[in-house]
């Protein structure tokens, strides 16, 4: 089975190690990590790291990473990546994230809508989830076009920044 994936638009290819490079303006950047649970201004050191364990779980089949591209150009505009399978439950955890100057143009719902149907389609994945956090309406869209539904929020799960937030939880299931 083939995991590199194409959009009309997008080149969708398995995280490699050398990727850090590229994806350390995206990963880095304070837009990036304001949702999210990253660190705040990872360094170069902590972005190879990042980059390594996608690779890691990738070989673990644990997880699996795409750097997406524009197809066209072959410039990074971001990564999706299932955090963790499991196989017995048949779900698996997404995160993504894609450079600012790529958002509200479309290319992350694209991007997810393709990973979403590959995961259900070739992977043989029953649900998919994944989570914002409040404040982040723009995440929210993006699940919710590509088929995700609010299904809670939970109060206060994350700390980022010393701060706690809502974390609102999205799910898809495979005959939604």
């Amino acid at each position: 089975m083939t995991l590199d994936l194409e959009t009309s638009r997008l080149q969708l290819s398995r995280v490699r190690p050398e990727d850090w490079e590229a994806y350390y303006p995206i990963f880095s950047a304070p837009e990036t990590s304001r949702f999210s649970d990253f660190p705040r201004k990872p360094t170069e050191q902590r972005t190879r790291g990042f980059v390594s364990w996608m690779v890691r779980i990738s070989q673990q089949s644990k997880g699996f990473g795409w750097m997406v591209r524009d197809r066209s150009t072959g410039v990074l505009l971001g990564c999706i990546r299932l955090n963790s399978i499991d196989k017995p439950a048949s779900l698996a955890i997404l995160g993504y994230e894609f450079g600012k100057p790529f958002w509200g143009t479309g290319y992350a719902t694209e991007a997810l809508i393709a990973v979403t149907m590959h995961c259900h389609e070739a992977m043989k994945l029953y649900r998919l989830e994944a989570w914002t956090v409040e404040g982040n309406p723009a995440s929210d869209r993006v699940l919710t076009k590509a088929g995700y539904r609010h299904e809670g929020t939970q109060r206060k799960k994350m700390i980022i920044s010393k701060q706690r937030f809502d974390r609102r939880l999205f799910g898809r299931l495979a005959d939604d």
